[in-house]
């Protein structure tokens, strides 16, 4: 019998293959070690239960089949720097707002100040420069 290319970037693509070999099968037959990598990869990216049930797999034989991230993957670095928009918080915000500064140095200011764009981008602006 012909080997079957599965497909490892369509979820109901593979399920119409797996659908279409499943029905060209006779009695109990092992299904092939390519659809269980094909599945594995989907699993990785879609869930490993999402994918078991709509192949109607075995959640912990998929499970098993997914590759593992090795743990120093997963740590990410906290980001240096953070920008915010202040049209994106500034009109939300209450009637005074709490700023605070740090500078490469270490240096820290908090100040209270009225949610006012300009005031805040100035006082923001000062901090930096100052020197």
């Amino acid at each position: 019998m012909p080997r079957t290319k599965f497909s490892t970037t369509d979820l109901n693509q593979l399920r119409h293959q797996l659908d279409r070999w499943r029905q060209s099968q006779s009695g109990a037959t092992r299904l092939p070690e390519a659809l269980w990598t094909s599945a594995a990869t989907l699993a990785s990216t879609h869930g490993v239960g999402p994918v078991a049930r709509t192949l109607r797999l075995d959640y912990n034989k998929l499970k098993r089949q997914v590759p593992q991230a090795p743990a120093d993957s997963v740590s990410m670095a906290p980001p240096s720097f953070v920008e915010l928009r202040p049209r994106d918080w500034l009109p939300q915000a209450a009637a005074v707002c709490r700023i605070e500064l740090t500078d490469p140095a270490g240096a820290k200011m908090t100040v209270d100040l009225p949610c006012d764009h300009a005031t805040v981008m100035g006082m923001a602006q000062a901090f930096w420069r100052r020197g």
